[in-house]
């Protein structure tokens, strides 16, 4: 596999059937009209989910249908878990006692 793949693309890998489909789709493309078929889509929404500990919304699902928004997706909860982590931070200080 190339080093060119986007996140989106090495994580799809991980759940497809037919790996050498992946490399050479475009980012706006349908994964589906690519060749992918809906267990490998349902396998991909199940792991991120698990890996974020939070099911995908209605928005989230809708773009996993296309690579740059599975890469779309995943920079937004790679953002919300910075954002909860660093919203978390003083308030665990404090709770601890080391913020005073």
């Amino acid at each position: 596999m190339s080093d060119h793949l986007t996140p989106g693309h090495r994580l799809l890998l991980e759940f497809v059937d037919l790996p050498q489909l992946i490399e050479g789709v475009p980012g706006d493309a349908d994964l589906i009209n690519a060749g992918l078929n809906s267990g490998d889509l349902i396998r991909l929404a199940l792991a991120l989910e698990e890996r974020t500990g939070t099911p995908l919304d209605d928005d989230e699902l809708g773009a996993l249908h296309t690579l740059d928004g599975i890469n779309q997706v995943l920079v937004s909860r790679e953002a919300a878990e910075l954002t909860d982590a660093a919203a978390t931070a003083p308030a665990a200080a404090t709770a601890s006692g080391e913020a005073r």
